[in-house]
Order: structure tokens, then sequence, then C-alpha cells
């Protein structure tokens, strides 16, 4: 009998001690936090805004997945990440390693990064060669990723310039439907300005072309009726070197 209880107290003891070792375990794995496809997201974006420095707008991700799915990957685990082609506007794919242990894990994430900024639009109807105005534009939120490279995000960079064709209200402005305006005309009189580094010298001239600011034009000194190039720096003065 005595033999019976000291095996019942043992057996006892031995099972309390599993289950405490067993609860210990659960609660450890429990305790493991793994990757949602919200932190993938996350980290897909911060990599993102790491090489795209250059963004000023708001950013956002669409369309985003994670390839292979439910991959369950602990928080714990450390990566490496690698873009398959450089990050741009548009769809890319990222490439993760994750290292746990001994595992290996190589997810794909691939989302289209879109950037929403305020862009130089046309508040109405303006026809060729025009002269913009702050009054003919406005600032509209518009994606990024959807323009040409060479649309224009400041209003005052365009005052003053010459529209090359008729836009419709709402187009968005490109430097291609620009020009600096002529502000030098063929037969008009201007002051020539010939200088070095030691004098300068002014004389009156005529302008034999039209011409735009920086542009190399030919003008005729009036005294000696000598034909010269120099570059226009205003509307009544063209610029000679000697």
């Amino acid at each position: 009998m005595r033999k019976l209880f000291k095996f019942t107290t043992l057996f006892a003891a031995l099972m309390l001690a599993w289950i405490g070792i067993n609860i210990k375990t659960l609660k450890s794995a429990q305790d493991i936090s793994f990757y949602t496809v919200e932190d993938f997201k996350n980290l897909f974006l911060d990599n993102i805004k790491r090489e795209l420095t250059w963004i000023n707008g708001t950013l956002t991700i669409e369309n985003f997945r994670v390839e292979p799915e439910n991959l369950k990957i602990p928080k714990s685990a450390y990566y490496k990440t690698k873009f398959i082609s450089n990050p741009r506007l548009g769809a890319n794919n990222l490439l993760v390693t994750f290292f746990s242990g001994k595992n290996v894990e190589v997810v794909r994430l691939w989302g289209y990064v879109e950037v929403y900024h305020p862009v130089v639009v046309t508040k109405r109807p303006i026809s060729n060669k025009s002269i913009l105005t702050e009054e003919d534009m406005a600032l509209e939120i518009r994606p990024l990723s959807k323009l040409p490279q060479d649309i224009v995000l400041d209003i005052k960079s365009l005052i003053g310039k010459q529209l090359k064709t008729s836009l419709k209200a709402g187009t968005v402005l490109r430097t291609c439907y620009i020009e600096d305006p002529i502000i030098v005309k063929n037969n008009s009189l201007v002051e020539i300005i010939a200088k070095n580094e030691k004098l300068i010298v002014r004389t009156k001239g005529k302008a034999l072309q039209n011409g735009r600011i920086g542009e190399m034009i030919k003008v005729q000194n009036l005294s000696s009726k000598k034909v010269i190039v120099g570059k226009v720096v205003s509307a009544s003065e063209v610029e000679v070197n000697f």
C-alpha cells in the first residue's frame, strides 16, 4: 500500500511537471508575432520611400499583394531586401529574404506606387501664342504616375511664358507646351552692349531677327553699319563680347 502511494505521488508529480512544460511551450508559441499583410505593406512602403527620396507628395501603394500567400514569418526574423528593378512610380517588385534560425524564406512583395501631387492646370481655354498669367492657371491634385515627365509643378515659373499650342480648360501644363516669348522683334531698335573684363561699350543698333531671352540674334551697329551676333538680355538690350 505504501509502495502504491509513493508510485501515485511520483506519477502525479511527473504529470504536473509535464503539464507545466507544455503550458510554458504553449505560451511561448502564443507570444510569437508573425507578419501580417499590413506589416508586409509597411515594409514595402518604407523601402520605396528610402529609394524615392525626391517624392514630397502623398505616396500610396495600390494593388498590393504578397507571394506566396499565408506564409508565417516571425517578426523576429532577420531579413534582406532587393528590388527586382530600379524603384519608380508605377509597378514595383521587392524581394525579401527572411532568416529565422536555419529557415530561409523568400517573399515577393508587389505594389503599384502612386504619388498624388499638386500640378499646374489651365483654368480656362487658352489660345495659341497667348502669354500666361497667374489668372490662367490653378493647382490640382493629380496622380503623377499617369502623367508625362515634363509636367510643371509651380505656377510662378510659368507666368509670362508663351503657349506654343491652344489648350482646353483643365489641361495639365507641360514644358513642351510653352516657350519664352519673343521680346526683341525684327527691325526694332536695341542697345548693343559690347564688353570684356575691362571695358563696356554701349551703342545704338537694330535687330535683324526676332529674339527670345538668352537667344543669339543678328544686330546691326547703326554707326558702323557692321552686322554682329549678340545675346538677347532684355527687351531692349543685346550683349556681345569682344
